[in-house]
């Protein structure tokens, strides 16, 4: 109980030291668009900073089949996977069953949060030129934050899918490593 208490205490001094949103901030939305396959530290990390936009974070994910036309690969994880490591993260997800998500975030974003400067959009810096960009920049300011160094879902796809008895258990340990760090 004394533990407890005073990891609460620590919690409570933590809170009170970071930074209050801007005026106006407080129920801003914040929309994000991605795969998040793998889901790593990175993924996380950039989840956890877009609160620093909005208090209130929309994220669509794109569905399997969509990953695949975008990447020409399919997902390790699954949507419903995929879906369940973002939705610890977010307030609300939607699913984009298409390469092109202009129509998707369209219809998430309402005009009355347009029109009253309540939304915005954020990602990491992985993909500046994020499809719809042009759209999302017309009617909402546009975050980037930066993407955490050493995290990539590329190389842990890459030790996936090696052919190699060394490496299969490298993969065990980053399969151990890839849930301990999240």
């Amino acid at each position: 109980q004394k533990m407890k208490r005073e990891v609460e205490d620590l919690i409570d001094e933590v809170k009170s030291l970071k930074p209050r949103l801007p005026n106006g901030w407080e129920s801003r939305k914040v929309y994000t668009i991605g795969c998040f396959d793998l889901f790593h530290r990175g993924h996380q990390n950039v989840l956890l900073s877009l609160r620093e936009f909005g208090a209130y974070l929309i994220v669509g994910i794109h569905d399997d089949e969509s990953y695949f036309k975008l990447k020409n690969k399919y997902t390790i994880d699954n949507l419903e996977t995929r879906m369940n490591n973002v939705k610890p993260f977010a307030d609300q997800i939607y699913v984009i069953p298409s390469t092109d998500p202009l129509l998707y975030i369209k219809s998430m974003v309402s005009d009355q949060d347009v029109a009253n400067g309540s939304c915005c959009y954020a990602r990491g810096d992985d993909m500046l030129n994020f499809p719809s960009r042009e759209w999302v920049e017309s009617v909402m300011p546009v975050h980037f934050v930066p993407r955490t160094e050493g995290c990539s879902s590329t190389l842990i796809r890459t030790i996936y899918h090696a052919d190699s008895k060394d490496i299969s258990v490298l993969l065990d340990s980053i399969k151990v490593a890839r849930y301990l760090l999240v």
